[in-house]
């Protein structure tokens, strides 16, 4: 009996290690290395992320500052009411018209399907204002309009007959953009 007592206690006490200590290091050690894979991935994508970020950061620098200031003032990144409105007053001046009734409204109607969180990299608002002068100068100013580097879309337009000699009173409402 003690020839098989021996063998079946060392076997038990294998058993017993086994599962008390070598299975629970096992299981730490295979959740290390699925750990270090997963840095092992992320150190890789941030290789990949420097890279991009160096290619893209080489091609910013290869833009003039002239260029970049026209890109600003296309699209800018924030609301520059006073700043467009003295444009706008600036190209009406050139054919002898001035702003007036301005009115700036935020456009939260700009796409009313959307419903929940507004991802839009963009925001936009509307610019309401009227300005008097001949036929001619207002098509010439909606011209210049139209070929400033501030992106504007005619929202309405209307007009009316003074009473002195060839003036019109013309009255637009203009949705402007920015970057959020």
């Amino acid at each position: 009996m003690g020839k098989l007592l021996i063998p079946l206690i060392a076997l038990l006490v294998s058993a017993g290690v086994f599962v008390g200590y070598i299975k629970p290091t096992y299981d730490d050690v295979k959740i290390l290395q699925f750990e270090d894979s997963q840095f092992n991935q992320a150190l890789d994508k941030s290789r990949e992320l420097q890279e991009v970020r160096g290619s893209l950061l080489s091609r910013f620098n290869t833009f003039s500052e002239a260029d970049l200031a026209r890109l600003q003032k296309m699209l800018p990144d924030n609301v520059d009411n006073v700043r467009l409105i003295l444009d706008i007053d600036g190209v009406a001046s050139k054919y002898n018209m001035r702003t007036r009734n301005v009115q700036v409204v935020q456009d939260s109607s700009a796409t009313p399907e959307i419903i929940g969180l507004d991802t839009r990299p963009f925001d936009s608002l509307i610019l309401s204002f009227s300005v008097a002068g001949t036929y001619d100068g207002f098509i010439n100013f909606l011209r210049d309009l139209e070929s400033s580097l501030r992106i504007v879309d005619v929202l309405s337009l209307t007009f009316q007959s003074n009473r002195i000699g060839d003036l019109y009173e013309f009255d637009m409402s203009i949705r402007t953009y920015w970057l959020k």
